[in-house]
């Protein structure tokens, strides 16, 4: 072998040896990178996973209603927004506790129960005996619990996630939910009560033979801040303590009741009327206001004030504990912005600064229109109305008066009511058998009890509508006024609104022409022809109503007849839902059926 080639051979001995260790390298800084990679996806599962299992449950409030019960032959199933047949009609009663979801409970005729999904069939077989926990009195607007549902094993509850998710073994008593407080639920444990929330975690301990919310309600909170009124018994009978919205004792069992001002509306302020052993007395914030030394005391939310009795005496003190009248009067009772007492038989009127008024004073000055009139009642109980400057612009001659909005005032005479401006003008005459402001609008209505006919007037105090036996419903941003034969529409200030601006999202809609109802698209071109007695625009659901010969039939937003007039019903506005109409009764949840 030559130089040249050994030369060469070694040059290629080297160069692969080169390479491979190059090429190992690489190799490494890939495994490397791959390890990292597995590393970083462990990382962010476990994160996930923890994420996941943290996760607060949180009351929620029903949006988009899903799913509806219905009741046939006196069994129960359940349909969709669209009129599908999701459960068939076949047990006894259903629970649906989240209508946005397709979870069912369904009660067989031996009181057990199911959960059954969309597709009939059953889940959460883990747990028997499931139930929805019926909501109470809280300020979201749904039957059940949306969020949990309770169990039970041997005659003990447990709860678990709507999902299925235990959040607390079978270990109470009961389990409901507490009144008025979302996501809040009451149990009992070894016959004594506590609270948890909806995620398991106590907040107050079961130890209290009753607990109650003290009904304190702010349109910004809710009843978020209301605290927890709790008793205990003792050999000398029930004695009460306060807990706060945080849980804590701030207050021991002592008392004999205890009462929470709710009119207050201020979420850092706690005043409860006490009572120790028969005597009453004020705390603010947990400290004392006035002592429980009194036979009675009473609150007057207009004017933020107390009136105490003691010894058969009654005296006024204001929030601060501050005397304004001594105890002294035989009666004192609330007059608007003036105090009625009593003392020696003789009437006596006080601002609720406790400086008395002249004799001729009025008894009674109930402020309205955010000051800028007075309603008064004179010493004779007659009834006026003064302005800021405290003019009389209505004379104390009426047996009754009430403001209603703008300058007008409702006025009742001898019987008989009607409409005065603040310029004592005659916009009704006192001549009607029933004048009523539409709570929460800016309408009246004049109702003639012979004829049972309604005349509606706006805010300008201009009549827009008659008919006859009418029933008005108010919806989220329009009145509707419905009779027999007619439907129609108006904003809060009671002005007209035409079906194809209230249900702008709509094809067609309902009118009338010569008496007879039919539909019209947008543009005003007839879709279903004019021949029924009565029809009612689409719902949100996207059917409507239709009546022939005294009977109601179903067309759906496209203008198909999904059911010809069969139905004889009472209501004058039915919902329907595919074929099935709406049933409704305060006594009971809703269903639907199409049981002729």
């Amino acid at each position: 072998m030559s130089r040249n080639q050994v030369g060469n051979t070694d040059d290629l001995r080297k160069s692969v040896k080169n390479g491979s260790k190059k090429k190992n390298k690489r190799n490494v800084k890939k495994l490397i990178r791959l390890l990292l990679l597995i590393i970083l996806v462990v990382i962010v599962a476990l994160i996930i996973t923890r994420l996941l299992k943290n996760k607060k449950i949180t009351p929620q409030e029903i949006t988009e209603y899903n799913y509806f019960i219905t009741s046939i032959n006196g069994k129960s199933g359940v349909i969709d927004k669209t009129g599908k047949t999701i459960i068939e009609p076949q047990y006894e009663y259903i629970q649906i506790p989240n209508p946005e979801q397709a979870v069912f409970v369904c009660y067989e005729s031996n009181n057990t129960s199911k959960v059954l999904n969309g597709n009939n069939k059953e889940i959460l077989t883990k747990y028997k005996n499931i139930q929805a926990i019926s909501n109470n009195n809280t300020s979201i607007n749904n039957t059940y619990q949306t969020q949990v549902l309770r169990y039970c094993v041997d005659g003990k509850y447990g709860l678990i996630s709507i999902s299925g998710k235990e959040i607390v073994p079978a270990i109470y008593e009961s389990i409901e939910t507490l009144e008025y407080k979302d996501g809040i639920l009451k149990v009992k444990k070894d016959g004594k009560y506590g609270l948890i929330d909806i995620n398991g975690n106590e907040i107050v301990k079961t130890e209290f033979n009753s607990i109650a919310t003290d009904g304190y309600y702010n349109i910004d909170s809710k009843y978020d801040k209301a605290g927890y009124i709790i008793n205990i018994r003792t050999d000398e009978g029930y004695r009460y303590g306060y807990i706060n919205y945080k849980g804590r004792q701030i207050l021991d069992t002592m008392y004999t009741n205890i009462k929470r001002i709710t009119e207050l509306k201020d979420d850092n302020l706690i005043y409860l009327i006490t009572y120790n052993n028969g005597k009453a007395g004020v705390l603010k914030n947990g400290q004392t206001l006035i002592e429980n030394e009194y036979e009675n005391i009473e609150f007057d939310s207009v004017n933020n004030i107390f009136v105490l009795q003691k010894n058969a005496k009654q005296g006024v003190y204001d929030l601060e504990g501050n005397m304004i009248l001594p105890i002294q009067y035989e009666n004192i009772t609330f007059a608007g912005k003036y105090l009625n007492a009593n003392k020696d038989g003789k009437l006596l009127v006080f601002d609720v600064t406790g400086t008395l008024q002249n004799e001729d004073s009025y008894k009674s000055l109930d402020t309205v229109a955010d000051g800028k009139y007075s309603i008064t009642i004179n010493r004779s109980n007659q009834y006026g109305v003064i302005d800021s400057n405290k003019t009389n612009i209505l004379e104390n001659k009426y047996s009754y008066i009430e403001y209603t909005f703008d300058n007008y005032f409702i006025v009742s005479l001898e019987g008989k009511s009607g409409v005065l401006d603040a310029n004592n003008n005659i916009i009704i005459p006192v001549e009607k058998d029933i004048i009523q402001n539409i709570r929460g609008t800016n309408m009246i209505q004049v109702i003639d009890s012979a004829t049972n006919t309604s005349e509606f007037y706006n805010k300008k105090m201009e009549k827009v509508a008659t008919q006859n036996d009418a029933r008005i419903y108010i919806k989220d941003n329009y009145i509707e006024v419905a009779s027999a034969n007619n439907i129609e529409y108006f904003d809060f200030d009671g002005n007209k609104q035409e079906a194809n601006k209230i249900f702008n999202g709509n094809k067609i809609f309902a009118k009338q022409q010569d008496g007879k109802w039919g539909y019209v698209d947008k543009d005003g071109n007839t879709v279903v022809e004019f021949k029924y007695e009565m029809a009612t625009n689409i719902n949100e659901y996207g059917f409507g109503a239709i009546k022939l010969n005294g009977k109601w039939g179903v067309i759906d937003k496209d203008a198909n007849i999904i059911k010809e007039p069969t139905y004889e019903l009472s209501d004058y506005d039915p919902k329907f839902i595919g074929e099935y109409y709406e049933v409704s009764s305060i006594y009971q949840i809703s269903y639907y059926s199409n049981e002729l």
